[in-house]
């Protein structure tokens, strides 16, 4: 008598077992053929806001890479010639502290919670220093001031004597 019979139960056929194992490696192939990405690509490239002449800033900005034994910023030419240059920049707010109005915070080439975006980096983003206190928001906002390179706040840049500029 049959074993499979014996234990009331039928046993999975070769032809069960090894058919799945078969197709494995086809079911893989189709998935890398498809050109499914690693990672969500935004509509406007690794930035959020669509690119003009208040955001093309962060593409330059973008290119500073930090190198040498202590880490510093290695800033292109074309970047170095902004310092102590004014400059109009859009971005998004990050405050450094609780309250409804900031005169110091983060301006970011990104909003912080848009997974298709670009991460967050020191190049991408920089210190705001305002006159006036502007109101929190999550909506980009448009500041001109002073662009700094190497401020002491950690960043790679600071806006100094920021305004907000209205569309």
């Amino acid at each position: 008598m049959n074993t499979a019979i014996r234990l009331g139960a039928a046993m999975p056929s070769r032809r069960q077992i090894l058919l799945p194992l078969a197709l494995a490696p086809v079911a893989g192939w189709a998935v890398w053929a498809a050109g499914v990405p690693d990672s969500p690509s935004h509509p406007a490239g690794p930035f959020h806001l669509p690119l003009d002449e208040t955001t093309a800033i962060w593409r330059d900005l973008g290119t500073v890479r930090m190198g040498g034994l202590s880490g510093d910023p290695q800033f292109p030419v074309k970047v170095s010639a902004l310092d102590g240059r004014p400059v109009t920049v859009r971005g998004f707010m990050v405050p450094l502290t609780e309250g409804a109005t900031h005169n110091h915070f983060v301006l970011s080439a990104n909003p912080m919670g848009c997974s298709a975006c670009e991460s967050p980096g020191p190049a991408t983003m920089m210190h705001v220093h305002t006159a006036i206190a502007l109101p929190a928001t999550r909506e980009p906002l448009t500041l001109a001031g002073t662009l700094r390179l190497r401020p002491q706040e950690g960043l790679c840049y600071r806006l100094d004597r920021a305004e907000q500029r209205w569309a």
